[in-house]
């Protein structure tokens, strides 16, 4: 479900001194309201011409929700009846490792591989506060070029807040640079996936 632009806009960071008085000669304005440049990891976030940007309202810096979850790998929703936009951020830790037995004991934990390499590895996810319903969720590998390479899912339409899963996989890393390991939530049937958690492994 699309939610309104101007609604996605609940989150603000308060700005102190005389921030706002250059920032509308510097980034422009939007419906009246001096625009603010959004840094995420010392990289600037551009907005296409349909996005709501970041602007300033009496001296406080508004984000738009969707944005900001998106950059923290959470989950909005978004109820219309009510006009309440909940942010969800669930603890997702991931690692990998080769050799796993039957039991999926875990014999050789890694990070890196040798570009070429064709590895059998399974992915072990631990998933807690998950403090929502979720329609599925996904395991992905992508490539350095941004290619998916393999993935998996699971429907679980309802609530689960705390869980393991582990999946095997069997890539062949043909790239050199940095392959991502995703764990991606479905919210909804009909919306898009959101990831909520990477973990690299260098192919070099």
């Amino acid at each position: 479900m699309k939610v309104p632009r101007l609604l996605t806009m609940v989150l603000s960071l308060s700005l102190f001194g005389t921030a706002g008085a250059f920032a509308s000669s510097m980034w422009g304005d939007f419906e009246g309201y001096s625009k603010v440049r959004l840094m995420v990891n010392d990289k600037e976030r551009s907005f296409g011409s349909d996005e709501t940007p970041s602007f300033l309202m009496k001296g406080s810096a508004v984000v738009p929700a969707r944005i900001l979850s998106d950059t923290l790998q959470s989950i909005v929703k978004w109820d219309n009846g009510s006009r309440t936009v909940s942010v969800y951020k669930p603890n997702v830790h991931m690692f990998v490792a080769k050799k796993v037995e039957d039991d999926y004991s875990i014999k050789q934990p890694f990070g890196g591989v040798k570009k070429g390499d064709r590895l059998d590895f399974a992915v072990f996810s631990q998933i807690d506060n998950l403090d929502t319903s979720i329609y599925s969720f996904r395991i992905s590998i992508v490539s350095p070029g941004g290619e998916q390479v393999k993935a998996r899912e699971e429907v679980v339409d309802g609530q689960k807040s705390s869980f393991w899963y582990t999946w095997p996989f069997n890539v062949t890393f043909t790239e050199a640079g940095q392959y991502t390991v995703r764990f991606s939530i479905k919210p909804n049937a009909d919306s898009d996936y959101v990831v909520v958690s990477e973990k690299a492994i260098l192919s070099e």
